[in-house]
């Protein structure tokens, strides 16, 4: 084992303060998913662990028609999935989450520390990016806003600044007309990272497309918001033509590696598969 400091603060002001204090001699816990395997496996040997277990009102997941959907850091996987309101209101995230490796693992994850790892293999970052969602860093200094495509930077990286700690994440209230696709193509089995993950948000009246948001993930160093493949379609009539040429331009914004889920020619061809499949599927649910 390896020796470190336990700390265990009880306000979010606290623990950025420890942050401050440790520098790069810290690293923050929430459910300890990530953390726990990282430290069994040497890849970290902080001086002290920052535990946010202790925050009390860390972990809620509240909806209104106004703001739409915020939650806190500290909600669990699990906690997001069971919630009748993400149930309801955004069945993109009830789907993505419930998908998300083993029920033991849900119940230990939270959202904050999967979202600050920078995994560009992980399915919660992509279907948030594809709701428009936005994450809020808290330090001593205040509080700063950004979108999940600012905030993930390069692999395992993010836009954290030393003694920041992320305290929510927002998404927009849902859209009217507004359908929605979740793929997740694995070599095994659904709890499994994905080979290539596809989430995708339409906003489709009378036949054309107002909005589109398409978010990819295990295709690049980062959760990739595929722009031009969106352009493809949005002010535009949909048409099977459109949406088989999205796939073909997303395919371009990708860049996979080789690894023990399959070559990187492999996954830039199930993106062009994969993609307009996802968007027929979120066309069907707009006209269901």
């Amino acid at each position: 084992m390896l020796d470190f400091e336990y700390l265990e603060p009880t306000t979010v002001e606290e623990a950025c303060t420890l942050l401050q204090s440790y520098g790069d001699e810290a690293v923050l816990m929430s459910g300890g998913a990530a953390v726990t395997m990282w430290i069994s496996q040497r890849l970290l040997a902080p001086e002290a662990i920052i535990s946010l277990a202790k925050i009390p009102n860390f972990d809620y997941v509240r909806f209104s028609e106004k703001d739409g959907l915020t939650i806190g850091a500290g909600a669990r996987h699990r906690d997001i999935e069971m919630s009748p309101l993400v149930r309801q209101h955004y069945p993109l995230l009830y789907e993505t989450f419930s998908k998300v490796a083993q029920p033991r693992i849900r119940y230990m994850a939270t959202i904050g520390g999967n979202l600050c790892t920078g995994d560009p293999a992980t399915d919660p970052g992509t279907s948030l990016m594809a709701l428009d969602a936005e994450v809020t860093l808290t330090s001593t200094e205040g509080k700063r806003v950004l979108s999940l495509e600012e905030f993930f930077v390069d692999y395992y990286q993010t836009a954290l600044k030393q003694g920041e700690v992320l305290t929510e994440v927002r998404v927009p209230p849902p859209a009217e007309w507004a359908g929605w696709s979740r793929i997740k193509f694995t070599p095994r089995t659904e709890e499994d990272f994905a080979t290539v993950g596809v989430s995708v948000a339409l906003k489709v009246r009378s036949g054309e497309c107002e909005d589109i948001r398409l978010a990819l993930n295990s295709v690049a160093p980062v959760i990739v918001r595929a722009h031009r493949a969106e352009e493809v379609l949005r002010g535009k009539r949909v048409t099977d033509e459109l949406v088989n040429e999205a796939g073909e331009v997303a395919a371009t914004e990708v860049e996979p590696t080789d690894d023990m889920r399959g070559s990187a020619d492999y996954k830039r061809h199930l993106v062009k598969v994969l993609v307009p499949r996802a968007m027929r599927q979120a066309l069907e649910r707009i006209d269901g």
